[in-house]
């Protein structure tokens, strides 16, 4: 069977971070990733004129992708992980606590929402 998690939320950013370089931004986000327990194998950032950064963090799961909307000083969050070779979903659960400690003041667990996919082999 192959399973898909998903978790997104858009949460308050704290100042340092709306204030982020987008170097800065991918380094927080590897950090976070490689104490999750999952593995990234490359990285995009852009930085958005005259506000802003999208960074995505490729993972040998799947994907890690954060928008910075600095004018409404919120992130939005989004996670994808693949259970091909095994269960992620509490890596990925990890990975939303580490980030969202990160980039918010308090923890508001009510933000984030989970989707899964799941396919069984034919």
């Amino acid at each position: 069977m192959i399973r898909s998690h998903h978790l997104c939320a858009i949460l308050p950013a704290q100042i340092h971070v709306l204030e982020m370089t987008s170097a800065a931004l991918l380094n927080l986000m590897k950090t976070a990733i490689d104490h999750a327990g999952l593995k990234a194998v490359g990285e995009i950032a852009r930085t958005f004129d005259p506000q802003g950064i999208s960074a995505i963090v490729i993972l040998e799961e799947s994907h890690v992708a954060l928008h910075v909307w600095t004018e409404r000083q919120k992130v939005t969050i989004d996670i994808h992980v693949c259970d091909y070779q095994a269960n992620n979903l509490p890596k990925a659960e990890k990975l939303s606590h580490l980030l969202e400690a990160a980039i918010c003041l308090e923890s508001d667990r009510a933000q984030w929402h989970y989707f899964c996919l799941s396919e069984t082999p034919d």
